[in-house]
Protein backbone atom coordinates (compact mmCIF):
# COMPACT_ATOMS: atom_id res chain seq x y z
CA UNK A 1 0.00 0.00 0.00
CA UNK A 2 2.82 2.39 0.88
CA UNK A 3 4.34 1.90 -2.57
CA UNK A 4 1.10 3.03 -4.23
CA UNK A 5 0.73 6.13 -2.05
CA UNK A 6 4.35 7.02 -2.78
CA UNK A 7 3.98 6.49 -6.53
CA UNK A 8 0.88 8.70 -6.54
CA UNK A 9 2.55 11.27 -4.29
CA UNK A 10 -0.77 11.10 -2.43
CA UNK A 11 -1.03 13.63 0.37
CA UNK A 12 1.52 13.08 3.13
CA UNK A 13 1.92 9.40 2.03
CA UNK A 14 1.38 8.25 5.64
CA UNK A 15 -0.34 4.95 6.40
CA UNK A 16 0.54 4.50 10.07
CA UNK A 17 -0.36 1.30 11.94
CA UNK A 18 -3.88 0.76 10.57
CA UNK A 19 -3.60 -0.23 6.92
CA UNK A 20 -7.38 -0.63 6.69
CA UNK A 21 -8.26 2.78 8.23
CA UNK A 22 -5.45 5.25 7.49
CA UNK A 23 -7.69 7.38 5.26
CA UNK A 24 -10.32 7.56 8.02
CA UNK A 25 -8.28 7.96 11.21
CA UNK A 26 -6.53 11.21 10.23
CA UNK A 27 -3.17 9.51 9.59
CA UNK A 28 -3.28 10.26 5.87
CA UNK A 29 -3.64 13.95 5.19
CA UNK A 30 -4.37 15.44 1.78
CA UNK A 31 -5.42 18.92 0.73
CA UNK A 32 -8.29 19.78 -1.57
CA UNK A 33 -5.75 21.01 -4.15
CA UNK A 34 -3.95 17.66 -4.02
CA UNK A 35 -7.27 15.82 -4.44
CA UNK A 36 -8.07 18.06 -7.40
CA UNK A 37 -4.72 17.26 -8.99
CA UNK A 38 -5.29 13.54 -8.54
CA UNK A 39 -8.78 13.58 -10.03
CA UNK A 40 -7.53 15.55 -13.06
CA UNK A 41 -4.72 13.04 -13.59
CA UNK A 42 -7.26 10.22 -13.41
CA UNK A 43 -9.53 11.90 -15.96
CA UNK A 44 -6.65 12.35 -18.41
CA UNK A 45 -5.20 8.86 -17.66
CA UNK A 46 -1.95 10.33 -16.30
CA UNK A 47 -1.70 8.26 -13.11
CA UNK A 48 1.06 5.63 -12.73
CA UNK A 49 -1.35 2.80 -13.56
CA UNK A 50 -2.30 1.08 -16.79
CA UNK A 51 -4.63 3.18 -18.93
CA UNK A 52 -7.19 0.34 -18.91
CA UNK A 53 -7.24 0.37 -15.10
CA UNK A 54 -7.83 4.13 -15.03
CA UNK A 55 -10.66 3.79 -17.56
CA UNK A 56 -12.31 1.14 -15.37
CA UNK A 57 -12.12 3.45 -12.35
CA UNK A 58 -13.65 6.26 -14.39
CA UNK A 59 -16.53 4.01 -15.47
CA UNK A 60 -17.16 2.97 -11.87
CA UNK A 61 -17.24 6.65 -10.82
CA UNK A 62 -19.91 7.56 -13.41
CA UNK A 63 -23.06 8.27 -11.40
CA UNK A 64 -25.33 10.16 -13.83
CA UNK A 65 -25.38 10.24 -17.61
CA UNK A 66 -27.91 11.90 -19.89
CA UNK A 67 -28.06 14.00 -23.05
CA UNK A 68 -26.91 17.12 -21.16
CA UNK A 69 -24.06 15.91 -18.95
CA UNK A 70 -22.13 13.10 -17.33
CA UNK A 71 -21.45 13.36 -13.59
CA UNK A 72 -18.67 11.23 -12.10
CA UNK A 73 -17.56 11.23 -8.48
CA UNK A 74 -16.30 9.34 -5.45
CA UNK A 75 -17.54 10.01 -1.94
CA UNK A 76 -16.40 9.31 1.57
CA UNK A 77 -17.43 10.09 5.11
CA UNK A 78 -16.26 9.64 8.66
CA UNK A 79 -17.19 10.56 12.21
CA UNK A 80 -14.56 12.88 13.68
CA UNK A 81 -13.22 12.57 17.26
CA UNK A 82 -15.35 15.60 18.23
CA UNK A 83 -18.50 13.70 17.16
CA UNK A 84 -19.11 15.76 14.04
CA UNK A 85 -19.56 14.16 10.65
CA UNK A 86 -17.12 14.84 7.84
CA UNK A 87 -17.92 14.03 4.24
CA UNK A 88 -16.23 14.65 0.93
CA UNK A 89 -16.93 14.25 -2.74
CA UNK A 90 -14.43 14.54 -5.61
CA UNK A 91 -15.06 14.24 -9.31
CA UNK A 92 -16.07 16.04 -12.45
CA UNK A 93 -19.03 17.00 -14.54
CA UNK A 94 -18.67 16.77 -18.29
CA UNK A 95 -20.79 18.94 -20.56
CA UNK A 96 -20.21 19.28 -24.30
CA UNK A 97 -17.20 16.97 -23.93
CA UNK A 98 -15.49 19.42 -21.56
CA UNK A 99 -14.70 18.36 -17.98
CA UNK A 100 -15.14 20.63 -14.97
CA UNK A 101 -13.54 19.26 -11.81
CA UNK A 102 -14.66 19.66 -8.20
CA UNK A 103 -13.64 18.81 -4.65
CA UNK A 104 -16.06 19.31 -1.77
CA UNK A 105 -15.35 18.75 1.93
CA UNK A 106 -18.17 19.21 4.45
CA UNK A 107 -18.17 19.05 8.25
CA UNK A 108 -21.41 19.17 10.21
CA UNK A 109 -22.93 18.32 13.57
CA UNK A 110 -26.31 17.83 11.94
CA UNK A 111 -28.31 14.63 12.38
CA UNK A 112 -29.16 14.73 8.67
CA UNK A 113 -27.32 11.97 6.80
CA UNK A 114 -24.00 13.18 5.39
CA UNK A 115 -24.69 11.57 2.01
CA UNK A 116 -27.75 13.82 1.60
CA UNK A 117 -25.95 16.95 2.81
CA UNK A 118 -22.95 16.67 0.51
CA UNK A 119 -25.08 15.84 -2.56
CA UNK A 120 -27.46 18.73 -1.85
CA UNK A 121 -24.53 21.13 -1.59
CA UNK A 122 -22.89 19.78 -4.75
CA UNK A 123 -26.11 19.98 -6.76
CA UNK A 124 -26.78 23.55 -5.59
CA UNK A 125 -23.26 24.62 -6.54
CA UNK A 126 -23.47 22.94 -9.94
CA UNK A 127 -26.86 24.52 -10.69
CA UNK A 128 -25.65 27.93 -9.50
CA UNK A 129 -22.72 27.62 -11.93
CA UNK A 130 -25.05 26.75 -14.82
CA UNK A 131 -24.51 23.00 -14.94
CA UNK A 132 -27.03 20.12 -15.05
CA UNK A 133 -29.12 21.76 -17.78
CA UNK A 134 -26.81 21.41 -20.78
CA UNK A 135 -26.19 25.17 -20.99
CA UNK A 136 -22.42 25.02 -20.71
Amino acid sequence: MQQWLDSLKYGNHTIGNEVDRFWLNNTLKITADEQLGLIKKLFFAQLPFQKRTQEIVKRVMLQESNANYQLSYKTGMNTLPNGKSMGWIVGWIEENKHPYFFVLNVETASKEPMQDIRMDILNKILKQQGFLEGKR
